[in-house]
Parts: C-alpha cells; sequence; structure tokens
C-alpha cells in the first residue's frame, strides 16, 4: 500500500472502532438497565431493535452523502453525533428517555458505513486487505466495549459506560476532522471489474448475504454478554455477573480481529468465492454448540464462530465492491447497509422475545437458522461464478 492508502485504513479502522464501541455499550450493560428501570429483556430488546433500524435507515442517505459531500467529512460527523447522543444516554432517567438518545446514537452512527467503506474500496488498490484490517479495527472496538462497559456497571454504573465511550469518540473526531487524509479521485482508481448489468444478479444474492450477516452481528453483540453472564458458571473475585459476562464476551469476540485480518489477506490471494462458502458453512455448528453448551466448552464454541464468521466478512464486503460500478460505492453501500442493519435489527426485539420466553440460549439457535441462509445463498454465488460467464475479481 502506498503512504496515503495507508492513511486511508488507519483513519477508518479507528473510527470503525469506535462506531461499534459506542453502539455496543448498551447490550454490554442490559442486564444492569433491566434491574434498575424494573423492565422485561423484550422491552429492552425493542429498544435495541429501534436504535439498529435507525442506524439502519441513515445508510441510504450516507451513501449518497459520501458520493457528493466526502466520506472523510461524513465519518467524523458520525463519530461526533453518536458521541454526543451516548451523553444523552447516560443522563437518562428512565427507559423512555433511554430509548430516544439510543434511537439519535443509531441515526448519527448510522452515516459511518457507506462512508467508511466507500472511501477504502474507492482509495485502496488491495480491498480484501484493506477491509480486513479495517475489520480488525472494528472488532477491536466490538470486543473491548463489553470488557470496558461492563467493567465501568459493575465498578461504577452502567451511565459511566456511556460517558467513557462518547468522551472518546467525541475527542476523535474532533481531531480526525481536521487529519491529512484525502479524498481519492474515483477515476484515479483502477476499478478490479468493469460494471455489467449482469452483475446485478451476485450483486443481489450479495446482498441477502449481507443482510444475514447483519442479522447475526446484531444478535450476537446484544445477547452475548447475558448468554455468557447467565451460562458460563465462572466467579472471579467476586465480580458482578455482569463484569464477568463483559469480560468473556471480549475475550471471544477478540477472535474476531485475528479472523478479520486473515480473511482480508486471503481474499486477496484465494477467489473469493471459493472462500466464503466454507467459511459461512463452519458458522453453523459452532453456533449450536453456543446454544447448547456450557462453561468453557461454550466460551471455545464462541470463539470459534466469532472466528469464523468475521473470517468471512472482508470477502463478503469486497465481493459487493467487485459487483458494482466504482462511481456508485457509496450508494451500493448504502443499500447494502440499510439492508445489513435494517434486517439486523429485528434480531434485537426477536432475540429479547425468544430470550424471555424459553432462555437466553435458544437466540443463538435462532442464529443459526440466519447462518443457514448465509450459507445457501454463498452456495448459490459459487454456482454463479464458476459456471457463469463473470470472474469473481
Amino acid at each position: 500500500m502506498t503512504a496515503a492508502e495507508r492513511r486511508i485504513v488507519g483513519f477508518t479502522s479507528v473510527a470503525h472502532g469506535l462506531n461499534h464501541a459506542v453502539e455496543l455499550v448498551y447490550g454490554a450493560v442490559l442486564f444492569v438497565i433491566a434491574v434498575e428501570f424494573d423492565v422485561r429483556l423484550a422491552l429492552l430488546g425493542a429498544v435495541a431493535n429501534a436504535s439498529a433500524l435507525a442506524y439502519a435507515v441513515m445508510a441510504l442517505p450516507a451513501g449518497q452523502a459520501a458520493d457528493r459531500l466526502g466520506s472523510k467529512r461524513m465519518v467524523s460527523i458520525s463519530m461526533g453525533g453518536a458521541g454526543a447522543a451516548a451523553l444523552l444516554a447516560a443522563a437518562s432517567p428512565n427507559v423512555t428517555v433511554l430509548a430516544i438518545a439510543l434511537v439519535i446514537m443509531g441515526l448519527l452512527g448510522g452515516l459511518y458505513h457507506p462512508a467508511g467503506l466507500s472511501l477504502i474500496t474507492r482509495g485502496v488498490r488491495q480491498r480484501a486487505r484493506a477491509l480486513g484490517i479495517h475489520g480488525a479495527g472494528g472488532n477491536i472496538g466490538t470486543a473491548l466495549a463489553p470488557l470496558i462497559a461492563g467493567g465501568l456497571a459493575g465498578i461504577w454504573s452502567w451511565r459511566a459506560s456511556f460517558v467513557f465511550f462518547a468522551i472518546i469518540a467525541i475527542t476523535v473526531a474532533a481531531v480526525t476532522y481536521r487529519s491529512n487524509v484525502g479524498e481519492p479521485d474515483p477515476d484515479a482508481v483502477r476499478s478490479s471489474k468493469p460494471p455489467s448489468p449482469t452483475l446485478l444478479v451476485p450483486l443481489a444474492l450479495m446482498f441477502v448475504i449481507n443482510a444475514g450477516f447483519g442479522f447475526i452481528f446484531r444478535g450476537l453483540t446484544t445477547f452475548l454478554p447475558l448468554h455468557l453472564s447467565t451460562n458460563l458458571g465462572f466467579e472471579i473475585a467476586g465480580f458482578e455477573p455482569v463484569v464477568v459476562g463483559g469480560a468473556f464476551a471480549t475475550f471471544a469476540l477478540l477472535f474476531g480481529v485475528a479472523g478479520q485480518y486473515l480473511g482480508g489477506e486471503l481474499g486477496e490471494r484465494v477467489r473469493r468465492h471459493r472462500l466464503l462458502l466454507p467459511l459461512a458453512t463452519l458458522t453453523i455448528p459452532a453456533l449450536l454448540l453456543m446454544a447448547s453448551s456450557t462453561g468453557w466448552l461454550l466460551l471455545a464454541a464462541a470463539a470459534i464462530f466469532v472466528f469464523f464468521n468475521f473470517m468471512a466478512q472482508p470477502t463478503a464486503v469486497a465481493m459487493i465492491s467487485d459487483f458494482a460500478a466504482e462511481q456508485s460505492h457509496g450508494r451500493v453501500y448504502g443499500l447494502t447497509s440499510l439492508t445489513g442493519f435494517g434486517i439486523g435489527s429485528f434480531a434485537g426485539i426477536s432475540g429479547g422475545l425468544i430470550a424471555d420466553s424459553a432462555g437466553v440460549e435458544w437466540v443463538f439457535v435462532m442464529l443459526a437458522g440466519a447462518a443457514l441462509v448465509i450459507t445457501v445463498t454463498a452456495a448459490a454465488v459459487f454456482a454463479w461464478q464458476e459456471f457463469g460467464r463473470t470472474p469473481d475479481r
């Protein structure tokens, strides 16, 4: 990569980590909020659903803005705005105000992905590798959020968790707004695939795959800390269950960092459709094992699932840019974010209902069903690429 490409990757990786860290505080402190406000998990799942829907709704306008106004500007606005909304969440006196704050957080946080992804795919030639590093940055934020938020909630309060990440997001947004990351000229970046009407078929299939990943991501990040705190059975130095669940959720999610990086590297060396199918298939038994096990076996299953699930994602995201015209990447990633985060948002309310009625372990059986949909669709993309007339890169 050139120096300019490395700056783009570094900037977006930090922003990606903060984007997920801020939004995932809520899932990490879900149990504590339920106790303080004396509400059911189904209601808090509905709040998560509303925030995630707001996150998804912003995808299309964010994609348009990234194509017209600049990706870097939109990324900075997203970080700063989500941080300000997190401060409102910290000050919430009841569930209603908390829900409003989380919806605002979703609206502003939802500006990120179309802008960040289009900045990478138009400005960096080695797309899969760059997206793997970018994904690893997101996974670091995803992994650290439960540990830090759960720890702060156990030591002080869940409100301190929101304040901590809000301050970081606002500070980084202010600093990076004036950074020397340059906007790429789309005409100067060599497209890895020329536009073609026939690419609409695999692109539509990738939307389905992306929606499945979004559903799994939302369900995982919302309910994994609760699942671990409920079913691990570990006690650590007398810490509260929320702290233990957050700590071990961080341990499991850190495997996603290695998965994202390795997936990005392999995505530059292996034909991408041949990599996506086996990785998607491997997530199904791991999710079922998560649902049916306890203790160390549960923790191992969670780590295995996270590794393969996130290993598949740089390849999937790069394939979307492979199948789309270069000049429309912002809008295409806006549409994929809308489908991914929009459909993914329903993992919150459906998972909350399942957790209340049958137990949180059944949420992961539901997620295994989503992984099966991804696998079947990935098989269709594989067939298109192997027997169709268009290469995947």
